[in-house]
């Protein structure tokens, strides 16, 4: 697990200044490793303020993996007013409005009124979390763009098959059709 410097107060605006110097693999086997739900949200807000949405070495681990079903659930008190100019549009993506909530003092605190409903996602978050779910979900179904059709074949005699368009052939040891072999 990653060490957080013990000497240094460790302040909100310290832990996302930490995962924002990781780079890409060590922030992924991070959030593998990780239990803590605040660890968590600062590497998922990293990892989302770069595009990342699956880890590359470890295909089992993705973005919103154990984060996404905060989603709509109201988990903190949000009876504090906005103390701040900031809203949703001031920023480029939902990652980066993500980022500033939690070195704001959040979940716990939403000093600049990002998360309104006390689920701990700002702005759109937890939507993109909850897609980036869908996504790896999506890929672990089979494609359906290949259905063979099945036909049956008629049987004439103890070894010899009919097949749909009228040729005889009998099955070889192997399990392959000998069209040769009537």
């Amino acid at each position: 697990m990653l060490a957080l410097g013990a000497c240094a107060a460790q302040t909100p605006q310290n832990q996302s200044q930490v995962y924002s110097s990781l780079s890409t693999g060590p922030l992924w086997v991070e959030h593998s490793l990780t239990s803590s739900p605040l660890k968590l949200a600062f590497i998922e807000a990293e990892l989302g303020s770069r595009g990342e949405q699956r880890s590359s070495s470890y295909p089992s681990n993705y973005l919103g993996e154990k984060t996404s079903s905060a989603l709509g659930r109201k988990l903190y008190s949000r009876e504090e007013a906005s103390t701040t100019d900031l809203d949703c549009s001031s920023f480029s993506s939902s990652a980066a409005a993500q980022k500033a909530f939690l070195a704001s003092g959040g979940p716990t605190r939403d000093p600049s009124g990002l998360d309104r409903d006390g689920d701990g996602l700002a702005c759109e978050w937890g939507t993109y979390l909850k897609k980036s779910v869908a996504s790896y979900q999506a890929s672990l179904r089979p494609s359906r763009t290949y259905s063979p059709t099945r036909t049956t074949s008629r049987r004439s005699s103890s070894r010899c098959y009919v097949g749909p368009r009228g040729g005889t052939y009998t099955i070889t040891a192997s399990g392959n059709k000998n069209y040769g072999g009537c």
